[in-house]
């Protein structure tokens, strides 16, 4: 066991779960190794941490400063005041050894609660692009980890750390990572899977049954479609593929997704980094879509990691109809071995152990000793 094990390490994240998984992540991995976890985060990201291996938890208010008008900055400058003098009462009473900020605005409070603090902090960016809660406190971090081997918007003179490690995933993505590609048995179907992140996509319940149903017959009825839906569109999803003769699944959540990936031949889903650092660790095709308003386009970023190397077909979301998807989903249904090639191009395209690494360097920053190389 360390030197500092039993000491907390507080990581902050929030928003999404394309922030809270990689925190997840990073959780276990420090808790094999003896180290108690404080969780910081808002009220959306709690949503996502229900399997969270956390010690402690503290819950503040965040919102984002850059959405829309004067009254909506302000009140969300209140909100992050009122997380940060949270946060440093909370630290005040604790013996934190570290803070991690994995973005989402809780971070931001978080980290500059642990910078006023003398807590020493750094900072993980899943995307390719740094996020702008990330921005704010990258420059005060002792390292800036990052998932892609490019890293857009990062701070031009930094004097901490900073190194690509990769994108933390959970014990359960690591466990899904052992399922070898199958191509479909001959006469047997294949499994496409559609999500749109932790959020859903409408998008995809219009785009996606229209494309299939376009698909010729011998086509359809070789297709089973497993397919994340918000709630008020599972009717009409599930009604436009019985009229197609596919056979589906619908739900608006899966709570099992890795396994999901990993029993597909082919993923339908947006570019977020936990999407895409999953698709490349667990090895499966895929057609993105990156969603077009998100900050700074960083989905496309994410999505390059995966379309160059040959392991997934990128589809702006502007040119994302029924009619290219379709013609897409026709190439990729009726050539088993291009599914093959696609799944072997996209496994490793991010770097792996990536939540070894990144504990490698909190305990780094944790242990004075270690640090200290004693």
């Amino acid at each position: 066991m360390n030197e500092g094990a039993g000491r907390l390490i507080a990581l902050a994240a929030g928003g999404t779960g394309g922030h809270l998984f990689p925190a997840e992540a990073l959780a276990q991995e420090l808790k094999r190794r003896g180290w108690r976890i404080l969780l910081v985060t808002d009220e959306r990201g709690a949503r996502y941490a229900g399997g969270f291996p956390a010690d402690e938890r503290v819950l503040i208010s965040a919102a984002s400063p850059s959405i829309g008008g004067p009254v909506a900055k302000a009140m969300a400058a209140i909100a992050l005041a009122g997380g940060f003098f949270k946060v440093v009462k909370a630290f005040r009473k604790r013996d934190i050894a570290a803070a991690v900020g994995f973005g989402g605005y809780p971070s931001f409070p978080t980290m500059a609660a642990a910078r006023m603090l003398a807590i020493p902090y750094g900072v993980h960016e899943q995307n390719g692009v740094l996020g702008r809660a990330n921005r704010l406190v990258a420059g005060g971090g002792a390292f800036l980890a990052h998932g892609f081997s490019v890293l857009d918007k990062a701070p031009k003179k930094y004097r901490g750390e900073m190194i690509e490690v990769g994108n933390p995933v959970r014990d359960v993505v690591s466990r899904a990572a052992g399922s070898e590609f199958q191509t479909p048995a001959p006469g047997g179907k294949t499994s496409l899977l559609v999500f749109g992140g932790s959020q859903g996509a409408s998008l995809f319940s219009t785009v996606t049954p229209a494309a299939i149903a376009s698909l010729p017959q011998t086509v359809r009825e070789k297709l089973r479609v497993v397919q994340q839906v918000r709630d008020p569109e599972i009717s009409m999803v599930r009604k436009a593929y019985d009229a197609a003769g596919v056979e589906c699944e619908i739900a608006p959540f899966f709570d099992d997704l890795p396994a999901r990936i990993a029993a597909a031949q082919l993923v339908i889903a947006r570019a977020g980094a936990s999407t895409v650092s999953e698709l490349a660790v667990i090895g499966r095709p895929s057609i993105l879509v990156p969603l077009a308003i998100a900050m700074d386009d960083h989905q496309t970023g994410n999505a390059r990691a995966l379309s160059d190397a040959g392991g997934a077909i990128r589809i702006a979301e502007a040119e994302f109809n029924p009619q290219s998807l379709a013609a897409r989903l026709h190439d990729l249904l009726t050539d088993h071995e291009l599914l093959r090639h696609m799944a072997g191009a996209a496994r490793g395209r991010v770097r792996p152990e990536a939540a070894s690494a990144l504990a490698d360097i909190v305990e780094k920053i944790a242990n004075p000793k270690a640090k200290a190389g004693v």
